[in-house]
């Protein structure tokens, strides 16, 4: 349909190929496939911006498209100097893509969300210096040596970020993200499921218990201008809402 604007448009930037750590997806996205292959032509895929991108926009009737590092993207850096990094390097590469074309293009930008005072400096500089109409987060941020750990954005460490998110007047995206390398070890619930990880189950499931804690959590009371957009039909946190409302109501 001609006038269309595609948001949640997934690239990745150049410097991010190397880092990003496409293999541990591969099987999961399409299994049975050849891991080099498949990746080599997932990787060209997002890399391309003004070539294929654009003729497909112009066949389907896309008129406008806001672009975003893929996921996990700084969430799934468990270095906060890293993590910071990744979304530093993604979002000035955004920012000079969008402006080769910006009548067609526009991005939402990439945050490290290991604290507040960096996740909010970002998305300042993102939307203040770089133009950006907001932010995007893929669901928890990965922490520890290892990525085991994972934190999630309702508790009161957060406080300064929603503040600034409020003071902006943007939207912050929250995004799903395929579950980590130790949720899908024998015996976990997605370990033994695995035909239950990805877009089918696991990214609404996963992503939708984020968006009730955050809902939950009582910052909206202190920042009731804060904007959370959720894609994919609410990730199926809208029509539950209703139910679970009369539940915690009565609770």
């Amino acid at each position: 349909m001609k006038g269309t604007i595609a948001i949640e448009e997934a690239i990745i930037d150049r410097a991010g190929v190397e880092s990003h750590s496409f293999a541990q997806f591969q099987s999961l996205m399409k299994p049975g496939t050849d891991v080099a292959s498949g990746l080599a032509a997932h990787e060209q895929r997002l890399l391309d911006i003004h070539g294929q991108r654009l003729q497909s926009m112009d066949e389907h009737g896309v008129e406008y498209m806001l672009l975003s590092l893929t996921s996990p993207g700084a969430q799934g850096e468990p270095d906060p100097e890293k993590a910071k990094k990744t979304a530093r390097v993604a979002n000035d590469y955004l920012a000079e893509e969008v402006k080769k074309n910006p009548e067609r293009f526009g991005a939402l930008a990439a945050l490290s969300m290991h604290n507040a005072q960096d996740a909010a400096d970002e998305l300042k500089r993102a939307v203040k210096e770089l133009g950006m109409f907001g932010g995007l987060v893929n669901d928890f941020q990965s922490k520890g040596k290892e990525g085991e750990e994972k934190v999630y954005f309702d508790t009161p460490d957060y406080d300064l970020f929603w503040k600034t998110v409020e003071e902006l007047d943007v939207p912050i995206y929250f995004h799903p993200r395929y579950a980590i390398p130790q949720d899908l070890q024998p015996g976990t619930k997605y370990g033994d499921r695995k035909y239950l990880l990805g877009a089918g189950v696991q990214f609404h499931l996963d992503l939708s218990w984020h968006l009730y804690a955050v809902m939950a959590s009582g910052f909206l009371d202190k920042y009731p201008k804060v904007q959370i957009v959720a894609g994919h039909l609410g990730e199926g946190y809208v029509p539950r809402r209703v139910f679970s409302n009369t539940v915690l109501t009565r609770e």
